[in-house]
């Protein structure tokens, strides 16, 4: 026996082609411009037969997650007075919340033999998270195989249909140029950054991975790629039948895909046709660059504060690749956000992942920054020595650092210290720096420590808040 949520919805539909109704063709070479903000800008051009005079033009193979009012449309001798746009999908849900209080044919089990079916007529009275049946003068709640509907709603459609309303000045078949904007679709970029042995340069490659989600596929597309956050509004979704008016204007779109700018964005054309998947992803290589020179940073960060702080206290030391996003670096490429993956040799030669990190868009002429995770040999641990509070709104605090580092070879390390409001430093055992007016920095090269004395930084300062 079926379970409720198995249900086989047997269903007879008759769907018919008003007089005065055009039905599209077919589709032909559709453009895409897919915006890493969910959504994409479509054009593409569909034949069809018009009459002369008015005509509604029918679209079935359109995307469920199309923006109505979106749509453009123009084709050589016609006019669109109107656009209708029906996205009702038949749902289990959708059947029957519309046959509550109708009669229909219910196949329930033969309470006189297990394995024989009956069927009975039934009035749907309720269909809160399972239907509740009237059959006869009593009220059957309970398991059933199958429901028969004598006739699909008119409110719900197999699949989403755009219409247009038209007026032709004469009979033949045009090419109607439809633009719209459609969601479920993205796109990001994911990049490979390979580190050689030596630590000093990487491959860096570039890929587009589109991913579309909308259940629409698209064939042999051709399709930019839109970097950049562009504004989109809060959205207003369409619910069943909408009617809005169309413009009547032509819509122009804007190997390794060629890049370029366009307002404050970057657009990837990719050179030549993709096959789109109505729902998987698709991956497309955007730029390579061989050799880039970076460097290995190791980092630790402690907000000092105001307070008196007891015991040894351990800090984090983060691990970061960076790299210069210049020509004479041997990128100089816009870096759209995405995720980066960094794999480092083993001393076998083996690539081992290091580390991901997602980034923001990068410009040329910026550094890329991928924060890898934290130090396993490089070990921080500070002790506040002196606390003294100078006034109501001043304290002087003393510490003492400790950094161990396991490794075999000495180690670079930028040390920061941050703190609020007015300070400043009156003893240190180190060189120290300010970049800026919050912030007290060490840069030290650590010797390896193996069982020996760690490398030891002091100092005192005084904060006014």
């Amino acid at each position: 026996m079926l379970k409720p949520d198995r249900l086989l919805i047997l269903i007879a539909a008759l769907l018919l082609l008003l007089p005065g109704q055009a039905r599209a063709a077919g589709t032909a070479g559709a453009s895409l411009a897919v915006y890493n903000s969910g959504r994409a800008l479509v054009e593409e051009s569909r034949s069809v037969t018009l009459p002369k005079g008015a005509a509604r033009v029918v679209f079935k193979d359109v995307p469920a997650t199309l923006e109505p009012t979106s749509v453009r449309a123009s084709a050589p001798g016609m006019r669109v007075v109107g656009l209708e746009y029906a996205s009702q999908p038949v749902t289990v849900q959708a059947l029957l919340d519309r046959y509550v209080g109708r009669e229909l044919t219910v196949i329930l089990p033969d309470p006189a033999d297990a394995t024989a079916r009956t069927l009975r007529k039934a009035t749907l009275i309720a269909n809160d998270g399972a239907p509740v049946f009237m059959v006869g003068d009593e009220v059957y709640v309970g398991a059933y195989e199958a429901l028969l509907l004598p006739e699909l709603p008119g409110d719900l459609t197999p699949v989403p249909t755009l219409t247009l309303i038209t007026e032709n000045g004469s009979e033949g078949r045009r090419d109607v140029r439809l633009s719209y904007l459609m969601g479920g679709i993205n796109w990001r970029a994911d990049y490979t950054v390979i580190v050689d042995g030596a630590s000093k340069t990487a491959a860096v490659d570039a890929w587009a991975t589109v991913d579309n989600r909308s259940g629409h596929a698209h064939a042999e597309a051709a399709l930019k790629l839109v970097a950049g956050d562009v504004r989109q509004a809060a959205p207003e979704r369409a619910k069943g039948l909408m009617v809005a008016r169309a413009m009547n204007e032509d819509a122009v779109m804007a190997g390794q895909p060629a890049e370029e700018s366009f307002s404050e964005y970057h657009v990837y054309t990719v050179e030549r046709p993709v096959d789109i998947p109505g729902s998987g992803m698709v991956q497309l290589s955007l730029f390579s660059a061989p050799k880039v020179a970076v460097r290995q940073e190791l980092s630790s960060r402690y907000h000092g504060g105001i307070g008196q702080v007891s015991g040894p206290v351990s800090q984090p030391v983060a691990l970061a690749l960076r790299f210069d996003n210049t020509d004479a670096n041997g990128l100089g490429r816009a870096m759209p956000a995405g995720l980066a993956r960094v794999f480092m040799p083993a001393s076998d030669g083996r690539l081992l992942l290091a580390g991901e990190a997602r980034i923001g868009h990068v410009g040329r002429g910026s550094e890329v920054d991928l924060a890898l995770g934290s130090s396993f040999d490089v070990a921080v641990t500070r002790t506040q020595t002196g606390f003294t509070r100078l006034g109501k709104n001043s304290v002087e605090t003393s510490w003492r650092i400790e950094v161990r580092n396991g490794k075999a070879e000495p180690r670079a390390l930028k040390l920061t210290d941050v703190y609020p409001g007015q300070w400043k430093v009156t003893a240190a055992s180190h060189d120290h720096a300010t970049p800026d007016a919050g912030s007290l920095e060490f840069d030290l090269m650590v010797p390896a420590t193996d069982d020996g004395a760690p490398m030891v930084v002091t100092y005192t300062v005084q904060v006014s808040y």
